[in-house]
């Protein structure tokens, strides 16, 4: 079946609510993922005082600084099979690394994963240093809670998204239908034969014609600012990057950005041309 001018005007609607589908499903696995991962730090036994290998780097330190000394055994290196940071590492990885969509959407090592999600400092003590330390759980403890807060953070925010672009869609669906109407009974129409003369409309009909054609448009900038009121709110409430926002954040595979605004503006680039149509046709029968 063929598609109308008002089904086309969907598409950026429905292509943003697939969008929103697909990224929430992704942040509930990312939640649900770093969850599993507390759950299993949890049981993970810390390295209780100074381990032998801590000792051994002690002893290879100069007393003035990190380093070890020239001939010292001692550098900083990756977990040991069996120990605790092994064990961190292999719950992260069959956890936070698991989830369906890791490899498309980040495909990080081990070590710029936590960097990313835990900051650098943590990520170095898990990765570069000896033991498990019970001050290292702690706070590994608190970051897994932080990540899953913004999981849950960003899954209300995309709720609040799909609501207001289900909104726009079910406001603007009864514009285009209107258009599609009004565009029905305008002489001027590129894709319909001309009309007799006798079945133009007059002034008063291409004049009410005109008066709906500017309704609409209000209605169309009502929708707009309605949309804009609910990307800055996301803006104040998201701790995103100072060159994303929301939109952009979830439909940067789009072919629009901002679909919601890209749907109402295609609806008032019809509502222009009709009304300039009206007008034509008005300039004809006065």
């Amino acid at each position: 079946m063929a598609t109308t001018r008002a089904d086309d005007e969907s598409d950026p609607l429905r292509a943003a609510l697939a969008a929103l589908r697909v990224e929430r499903r992704r942040v509930v696995d990312e939640r649900e993922a770093f969850r599993a991962f507390r759950g299993r730090v949890s049981s993970i036994p810390v390295t209780d005082g100074v381990t032998r290998r801590d000792a051994s780097a002690e002893g290879s330190r100069t007393t003035g600084g990190d380093r070890p000394s020239v001939g010292g055994t001692w550098t900083p290196t990756a977990a040991v099979p069996g120990s605790g940071l092994a064990a961190v590492r292999d719950a992260y990885q069959e956890t936070v690394m698991a989830v369906p969509h890791y490899e498309a959407e980040y495909d990080d090592t081990y070590e710029r994963s936590l960097a990313a999600e835990f900051g650098p400092e943590l990520a170095y003590a898990l990765t570069r240093t000896a033991g498990f330390h019970a001050e290292y759980r702690r706070s590994l403890l608190d970051a897994v809670d932080t990540a899953a807060a913004e999981r849950d953070a960003f899954c209300d925010a995309l709720a609040t998204e799909t609501e207001s672009v289900e909104r726009a869609a079910s406001r603007l669906a009864p514009v285009r239908d209107e258009v599609e109407a009004i565009d029905g009974e305008v002489p001027g129409r590129s894709d319909s034969a001309p009309a007799p003369e006798s079945a133009s409309p007059g002034f008063g009909a291409l004049d009410a014609c005109r008066a709906r054609v500017e309704a609409l448009r209000d209605d169309c900038d009502r929708i707009a600012a309605r949309r804009q009121r609910v990307i800055a709110d996301h803006d104040r409430s998201l701790a995103l990057p100072d060159d994303l926002d929301l939109p952009t954040y979830c439909y940067h595979d789009l072919d629009a950005s901002y679909p919601v605004l890209a749907a109402i503006g295609r609806t008032g680039d019809r509502l222009d041309a009709l009304r300039r149509r009206i007008e034509r046709a008005i300039a004809r029968v006065e």
